[in-house]
């Protein structure tokens, strides 16, 4: 593998952050690349949640549901949930599970099922279906013990000159928003 992955930032709620993760996951199966998934949180406590019919929410979906994947389904959600103690149990389970897993689980939580996915008691639920002890998951999610990492992954990326996801960054260069397959693949073949 080559020493550099490709760093891919993204958030829970964005449809557009999966859908380039699919793609990119996909590219680096095959070129020998790790992929670091960076999550970052577009939206972070204290701002206000977002409502799901804000633009640039509605913008997010049309794109995605345009591209044409069948699994994504438009939450029937009246906001945009916080996504910080999503980012948390991926941090869990870095520690102690299968993130890939467990990240996909999450955005198939909110992409595909519509839950809440900023509510504890939902991934609490989500992770003993991963098969981490129920009672420790929540006792990690309630004590934030993971928040700071996750502040500090917003606060980095932000760094960085990441403002948005999803957004690559490999090989000294960024590639921002979402893009068609194609470009994704030009920008990762360079």
């Amino acid at each position: 593998m080559t020493s550099e992955p490709i760093r891919l930032y993204y958030d829970f709620t964005d449809p557009l952050s999966w859908l380039v993760g699919h793609e990119v996951e996909r590219w680096a199966g095959t070129s020998g690349v790790s992929v670091s998934w960076i999550g970052v949180e577009q939206n972070p406590p204290p701002n206000p949640l977002l409502g799901a019919d804000e633009e640039q929410v509605v913008r997010q979906w049309d794109e995605a549901l345009t591209a044409g994947e069948p699994v994504l389904s438009r939450p029937t959600l009246p906001f945009v949930p916080w996504t910080r103690k999503a980012h948390e149990l991926v941090r869990l389970a870095e520690a102690e599970g299968d993130p890939a897993k467990t990240r996909r689980e999450i955005f198939a939580a909110y992409l595909s099922r519509g839950e809440d996915i900023g509510r504890v008691d939902v991934l609490v639920e989500l992770a003993r279906s991963l098969g981490f002890d129920r009672t420790h998951a929540k006792a990690v999610l309630d004590v934030d013990r993971f928040e700071a990492a996750v502040a500090e992954a917003t606060a980095s990326a932000l760094a960085r000159g990441i403002h948005e996801t999803p957004s690559l960054e490999w090989r000294g260069k960024k590639l921002s928003g979402f893009h068609d397959p194609g470009t994704v693949l030009t920008f990762l073949g360079t």
